[in-house]
This record gives structure tokens, sequence and C-alpha cells, in this order.
């Protein structure tokens, strides 16, 4: 199950963000911990998208919901992409859901 994969990955501190992402934690809207409460509480994906720049080892996005350290529903955006490490996640965005 990919949930389980991108949350090992999560787990082993395996993820970078986007600039975007990036400058909103640097705005304090968020933190690191914050994104990764998310992945590590989310039950499901809640929608799968092909990557349109065709960057993900699986050919994928996921749309992730969980809570993030307050107890808020957040909405992260990412994939997995991989390196000459090996295999990462990738957030694209993230906010807290509506």
């Amino acid at each position: 199950m990919k949930l389980d994969e991108i949350k090992k990955l999560i787990e082993r501190s395996e993820f970078e963000v986007s600039s975007k992402v990036d400058t909103l934690i640097a705005e304090g809207l968020f933190t690191f911990a914050d994104l990764s409460n998310t992945i590590l509480t989310a039950r499901d994906i809640a929608k799968r998208e092909k990557d349109e720049l065709v960057e993900a080892v699986d050919g994928y996005k996921y749309t992730i919901i969980g809570w993030d350290r307050s107890g808020h529903r957040f909405y992260t955006a990412g994939k997995i992409l991989a390196d000459y490490q090996g295999h990462f996640y990738f957030f694209i965005t993230a906010h807290k859901a509506e």
C-alpha cells in the first residue's frame, strides 16, 4: 500500500519540501513536524492523480489529509521521488484543510 510506504519515508525523515512549502514554514504557518504528523495520522490517501511532470517514481502524486500537531485537519500534496540515495517523499504543497 502506498500510504504505508510514504509513512515509512516520513518516519525515516526521508522527505523534502518545495520552495512554496519552505516559504510557508518560514512564515510560521506550520512546521516540518506538522507535515510529518499529517502523514503519520492519515488513514488513507484522499486522491491519487497522474504526475503531469512525470517525475514521480510511480507516476502519481498524492493528496493526503491528516492532522497537524495541534489536532487540526491538514492537507498535503506530494509524490515519491528518487535520487542517488533512494526514494524520498516530496511535499508539493500544504495547508490547513477546509
